[in-house]
């Protein structure tokens, strides 16, 4: 239901105690200290059949094309790994809150050992297909890609990825894509690029927790997935792990060019 015209989005933060009233009303949800982030919007807001689905993986009310139905999906799935507990509030005309409630902590954390771990060893001079629709999350791990000495190739989905591949003169080592996306998704980018690139590795990138897509196409087969969202040591020691890995006959390097025997 989409409301033209914009409008306004307030964000806000506030330290919160649930207490067990609250959490016998929730029962997925522990007493104790919380973060709590809330945004609100004054837009068109929803009916309660939509507010009941809106964090069901693939449900979306955009038109067919302009939408996957993964980000609140994806939001959701991120908030319940991480200790914590989302409500949403709206009804039509008078738009929607959303309450996120995060696991307070107090002390001060000790770094993580992997964290501050050299990324040097992670690094490399292999050419990457990097497939991702969401434009801030393909250009941060690019750069993080770039920084590690890898050579990247940009695409925004698969069609993008079938173009720039037949103009890349070269290797491609691997293809690392996300699963849905529009035009093409990285299920059938894979089939593409698979008879052109015998050599390649494939690494999938998702935020839909259950990877349901893969399972369900890619039965019975070995699968390389990387759920987002993910820190940068752990894609860089996937990316490593993968590319040091002998090539396999049924993964996804480089084919022929004219003029090459």
């Amino acid at each position: 239901m989409p409301c033209p015209g914009g409008g306004r989005l307030t964000i806000a933060t506030a330290n919160v105690d649930l207490d067990e009233s609250y959490c016998r009303r929730h029962m997925e949800v522990q007493p104790g200290p919380y973060v709590l982030v809330k945004v609100s919007d004054n837009g068109c807001g929803m009916d309660p059949e939509t507010k009941d689905r809106i964090f069901e993986p693939f449900f979306t009310t955009k038109e067919m094309g302009k939408g996957t139905g993964l980000g609140l999906s994806t939001v959701y799935g991120i908030i319940k790994q991480s200790g914590g507990h989302i409500t949403v509030h709206s009804k039509r005309g008078q738009g929607a809150t959303f309450k996120i409630y995060l696991p307070r902590i107090d002390e001060v954390m000790e770094p993580d050992a992997l964290a501050s771990q050299s990324l040097e060893e992670y690094g490399g001079q292999e050419t990457i297909l990097l497939v991702e629709d969401e434009d801030g999350v393909r250009q941060l791990i690019s750069s993080v890609l770039k920084r590690q000495g890898f050579k990247v190739l940009e695409a925004r989905h698969g069609v993008d990825a079938l173009d720039l591949s037949a103009q890349h003169q070269g290797p491609i080592h691997l293809v690392l894509t996300d699963v849905v996306m529009p035009e093409m998704g990285g299920l059938e980018l894979a089939q593409r690029l698979k008879p052109l690139y015998p050599q390649a590795k494939i690494l999938y990138i998702s935020g839909y927790a259950e990877n349901a897509p893969l399972h369900q196409h890619l039965e019975g087969q070995e699968i390389y997935y990387l759920q987002k969202p993910f820190a940068t040591i752990g894609l860089l020691q996937r990316v490593r792990q993968l590319l040091d890995e002998p090539a396999a006959n049924d993964s996804l390097a480089a084919r022929p060019r004219e003029g090459e025997n």
